[in-house]
């Protein structure tokens, strides 16, 4: 058989077993043509491994990012491995997210950045605009949801029309009390963001 890479780990993709495939993908050390070579490979599981790997090279990202589908694309953006144009990010949404209940999770995760507190959520750039689309396509039961709701308002970029509105949400009828508390806690932090917003503007226009 032809040897594709001067990488010897890179030729043997083929024949590694698939816990070899995904140790070789999640390792932040593995070398740039196994991460090609894995990209290219059959293997789904250990592709996914791989759009997590901090050190994926762009060449994979971009291979990942070129498959079919949204789940790749969707952790690739939340890890802030693919940059986008400002006006990519509205077509991403819409081609791949926009009402496809099935793909919420990941559609928050690609948006809104990663849902783990000990992730640097700070990575995700979706523009305002597309936060406050996403925010008004949200199914009733993600309205119910302080944790979603809060998710928009921590997000860098979000708007000041966004946070007045959560900020004015109604708490659910059917709201226990403890959720009923939250819901005010919300608000509360969704008004203190609409001051730093607005602050922060009255400041670049002068």
């Amino acid at each position: 058989m032809a040897q594709l890479y001067t990488s010897n780990y890179a030729n043997n993709v083929p024949n590694m077993s698939n816990s070899e495939l995904v140790g070789m993908a999640k390792n932040r050390y593995t070398d740039a043509e196994t991460m090609e070579a894995i990209s290219k490979g059959y293997y789904r599981l250990a592709k996914e491994y791989l759009a997590q790997n901090p050190n994926i090279t762009p060449g994979a990202a971009q291979e990942l990012w070129n498959h079919r589908g949204y789940v790749f694309k969707a952790v690739l953006m939340s890890k802030g491995t693919i940059k986008l144009k400002k006006k990519e990010y509205a077509e991403v949404y819409r081609k791949y997210f926009k009402n496809k209940s099935r793909s919420q999770w990941r559609m928050m995760q690609a948006f809104l950045g990663s849902h783990y507190y000990w992730e640097n959520n700070k990575k995700s750039n979706t523009p305002g605009e597309v936060l406050e689309e996403i925010f008004n396509d949200l199914p009733e039961q993600e309205m119910d949801r302080t944790y979603t709701l809060r998710r928009f308002i921590q997000h860098k970029n979000c708007p000041l029309n966004l946070a007045l509105k959560i900020g004015t949400i109604k708490t659910p009828e059917s709201a226990q009390r403890y959720y009923t508390d939250d819901f005010e806690n919300l608000r509360n932090e969704a008004m203190l963001k609409v001051a730093e917003i607005t602050k922060r503007e009255a400041r670049s226009s002068r």
